[in-house]
């Protein structure tokens, strides 16, 4: 297991288990996200330059291997200049290109939240299936489904951690430290309540499937 040093009050384990981190503190995740190895952990902010570089110059200089180009879709941008994209697109490509050339683990710093849901996917479906581990910081408790392992952080650090669907079953603890459940979670407890689903659900498709049947 890689250990965090030097946070005491928020010291905790990342293992080879893909995982959310979810924060209600910027500060706290700010010290934990600055005592990471760099040596052992590709880590990508949202942090972004201004260049005027053509995108395709962009992805070549930053490593990137080109056949990758029709996956994620970038045929249509590629005559771009990089500082003439969305703040969207431009996280998107710093992302590709980080993990294109990482086969150690990779730490989100709150970016994937600016992705749209077809960028996530691709980038869900690289990581996975490329076995490349993943440490997802987040305020968004949405983006908490994408994992299996869920750490809840506060400032007075570790609140809860554990398996992702035994986590969200601590309603009062999370809610208590002002996080909300994941609205398909959230939802699918109302419908519990009300007698109308008998098992919780995770999935929003699945749900509106499964209710269609009934």
């Amino acid at each position: 297991m890689q250990k965090i040093f030097g946070v005491e009050k928020y010291q905790f384990y990342l293992t080879d288990v893909t995982t959310s981190i979810i924060y209600n503190n910027e500060g706290c995740k700010n010290k934990i996200i600055n005592s990471i190895s760099k040596d052992n952990f590709t880590l990508v902010d949202s942090k972004m330059l201004l260049s005027s570089i053509l995108v395709k110059d962009y992805l070549r200089s930053n490593g990137f291997n080109m056949k990758l180009i029709p996956y994620y879709g970038l045929n249509e941008i590629l005559q771009y200049r990089f500082n003439t994209l969305t703040f969207e697109d431009r996280i998107f490509l710093k992302i590709i290109t980080s993990i294109c050339n990482t086969s150690q683990k990779v730490v989100f710093d709150d970016v994937l939240t600016f992705l749209s849901v077809k960028q996530k996917c691709l980038v869900l479906k690289y990581l996975k299936d490329n076995n490349i581990t993943f440490f997802n910081f987040t305020s968004d408790t949405e983006e908490v489904l994408y994992t299996k392992y869920l750490i809840v952080l506060s400032d007075q650090g570790v609140i809860v951690e554990g398996n992702t669907k035994s986590v969200l079953m601590e309603e009062k603890v999370l809610k208590h430290n002002g996080f909300n459940l994941p609205f398909v979670v959230d939802l699918s407890h109302q419908l519990k309540d009300y007698g109308l689903i008998d098992k919780e659900y995770y999935s929003i498709d699945k749900l509106v499937s499964d209710l269609w049947k009934d």
